[in-house]
């Protein structure tokens, strides 16, 4: 095969090996049972919520309600099991969706001077055919859904500030991106956001541009619209969710040798 025709060939090859991953999992998704606790336990709590329609406490058990994670992965597995019955293909469908909204999301970002569309396609590839990107796609957990948070967030930023004529609507999904995060796995997913823009800030000094960049006072209005109703809910529904899980998980957790207040397994050493 000549040099010039390589890069075409692989080109082309590229679509078709990522058609391949994503049917290779779709078709993988029911072919095995929940795995570990993880799995079992939060497949069990979306199926539960289907069962009792209760879309705002996710229980552990029948009446006893799980103050470990948000809701947004559970309500994604039980409208999931609404639809196609309640199973570990239903369970797993939804995070599959999230990680190829996740990997659609190379396309919005700029890869100059590369092609986009390469680069969009090869980091979808990576993403979805490594081991880790291609066991987490069908697992059910609420990782997928955090992490699309977190790119959505960060891919919205770089184009705000790189393109705001062009990105006008980036200035809003940074937001949105934010309340996905705070839904699916909690403050934890601001923190992640917050730490890696600041050192970016930090090394790069566009203050100004950020500021001026992004709504930030409309846009966190945005933010806690579309994230606090549940969280003043979850706290009217079950007393004592805000301080175990904003509290408990977020700080006990990483501070106190063996926290003995864990619901939910040990503490960290």
């Amino acid at each position: 095969m000549a040099d010039s025709e390589r890069p075409k060939t692989v080109r082309h090859l590229l679509p078709a090996v990522l058609l391949v991953v994503v049917l290779v999992r779709l078709a993988s998704l029911g072919l095995y049972p929940l795995l570990d606790r993880t799995e079992a336990r939060y497949g069990e709590m979306g199926r539960k919520m289907l069962e009792t329609a209760n879309w705002i406490s996710p229980q552990w058990d029948y009446g006893v309600p799980f103050w470990g994670k948000p809701p947004l992965s559970f309500w994604a597995s039980a409208a999931s099991m609404a639809v196609f019955g309640v199973g570990a293909f239903a369970a797993r469908f939804p995070t599959l969706v999230f990680a190829l909204l996740n990997a659609a999301l190379f396309w919005r970002w700029p890869h100059e001077p590369a092609s986009r569309r390469a680069a969009a396609m090869a980091a979808s590839l990576v993403l979805l055919s490594s081991a880790l990107g291609f066991l987490m796609a069908g697992a059910v957990a609420t990782d997928v859904f955090m992490t699309f948070g977190l790119t959505l967030s960060m891919v919205a930023f770089w184009n705000a500030l790189q393109n705001p004529r062009a990105a006008a609507a980036d200035r809003w999904w940074f937001f949105v991106g934010l309340a996905l995060g705070l839904l699916a796995k909690g403050p934890v997913a601001v923190m992640i956001t917050g730490i890696a823009l600041g050192l970016w800030l930090a090394w790069t000094r566009q203050w100004r541009a950020v500021w001026q960049g992004l709504p930030w006072l409309r846009g966190l209005l945005l933010t806690l619209s579309l994230s606090l109703p549940w969280y003043v809910l979850a706290e009217w529904a079950t007393p004592g969710f805000l301080r175990y899980f904003i509290v408990g998980e977020h700080w006990d957790r990483f501070t106190q040798p063996g926290w003995p207040g864990d619901l939910y397994g040990g503490g960290h050493q």
